[in-house]
């Protein structure tokens, strides 16, 4: 399966962080190397997948997300790269 480089807008991955990822798809066993601005990094795994909402596994910990609105790289610090999506961290399930 695939690994996605993810970068966190902000210091910590919680409800409401921006996450920008190099992908608009991802698939059931995806991997997610998900990156912090301080450098520090964590993995996860997509455990649920489709357009609207994706479910990864970071440590035990299971986060929903879904597409973020509007996904302008400007104010999220797009990392990702031109064809970013935005996708906005819902909350633990």
């Amino acid at each position: 399966m695939p690994t996605h480089n993810a970068y966190v807008s902000g210091s910590d991955f919680k409800t409401g962080s921006v996450i920008s990822v190099a992908t608009k798809a991802f698939e059931l066993g995806d991997t997610l190397s998900i990156e912090f601005p301080d450098k520090t990094r964590a993995s996860g795994a997509v455990t649920s997948a489709s357009p609207n909402e994706i479910e990864v596994d970071i440590n035990g910990v299971t986060w929903r997300l879904r597409p973020h609105a509007p996904s302008d790289g400007t104010v999220h610090n797009n990392l990702a790269g031109t064809n970013a999506s935005f996708w906005t961290v819902q909350t633990k399930v």
